[in-house]
């Protein structure tokens, strides 16, 4: 039996079955809302997921006229849909412990691939919906740009929450350990890092929700309390780590290095251009 969690732990679940096939997806909706260069779901029979608790927990946010977003509303880890669904139950791989490296899998939408992401495994790739899936649904987020000259733009799924950074930022990392997991519902993070001071908030600063793990030292997570996308927080003083998900335009830097692949999702490839440490680097 497959298990699953949201990061704080207030949304349990168990899945009876294995998954029926995996798939990754590219679109700007779901890097938005999961923060991560795509978002990995678990087509499973509908049957298969019990709810073990924190039904009671889950927010609602309704993305487009075909669908809605569900999330934790302590952590805003995105969590399965908590009534029972019809024909299949999509649930975000991210949050599920177990091994499901056999299952069939596939890439959806890689034409709104983020630009600072490469596919490193050999899964078929589509550049929207594959043939025969229904087409009419549209998956699209809306692009924002900078307010100022010289920066870069983020923003939550709804617009709520604005924010930019100036110039380059410090750095891009692959995070592959288990909580990076389950804050992103994503097979790993990826998060830039910028100086505070070249950081500032557009709209909505006060629409975000901050939990920090109480046994971490620092690791915690933001969200937007209306749609629950992952959004920019303070790692720690004068350091803001913002999820490369939520960008609106192209950072101009790449990952650097694939850290806590000891941890690695068994069904995620690892990029091997750059640099792989299995825990974190000296």
């Amino acid at each position: 039996m497959l298990s699953g969690t949201c990061l704080c732990g207030d949304s349990v679940f168990e899945l009876s079955t294995d998954a029926k096939l995996l798939m990754h997806c590219h679109c700007s909706m779901c890097r938005k809302l999961h923060g991560s260069a795509f978002a990995t779901f678990g087509m499973f029979d509908p049957d298969a997921i019990h709810w073990v608790k924190g039904t009671d927990q889950v927010m609602r946010y309704r993305s487009s006229a075909y669908g809605a977003r569900h999330f934790c509303a302590k952590c805003g880890s995105v969590v399965p849909v908590p009534e029972k669904t019809q024909g299949a139950a999509y649930i975000p791989m991210g949050n599920v412990t177990g091994d499901t490296d056999e299952t069939p899998a596939l890439h959806l939408f890689v034409g709104s691939k983020a630009p600072w992401h490469e596919i490193a495994d050999e899964h078929e790739q589509h550049a929207e919906w594959p043939p025969g899936w229904d087409n009419s649904v549209q998956v699209q987020s809306e692009s924002r740009e900078a307010e100022k000259a010289n920066c870069t733009a983020g923003s939550c799924l709804c617009g709520a929450v604005r924010f930019e950074y100036e110039g380059e930022p410090d750095r891009m990392m692959n995070c592959h350990c288990s909580r990076c997991r389950r804050q992103m519902s994503a097979g790993y993070g990826t998060f830039v890092f910028v100086s505070s001071e070249k950081f500032h908030w557009i709209a909505g600063e006060s629409d975000v929700v901050n939990y920090k793990m109480p046994e971490a030292r620092v690791k915690g997570t933001a969200f937007c309390r209306h749609c629950g996308s992952l959004v920019a927080r303070e790692r720690d003083a004068g350091t803001m780590q913002i999820p490369a998900g939520s960008l609106d335009s192209d950072p101009g830097i790449r990952p650097i290095a694939n850290i806590f692949t000891a941890s690695r999702a068994p069904w995620v490839t690892l990029d091997e251009t750059i640099a792989c440490f299995a825990e974190y680097p000296a």
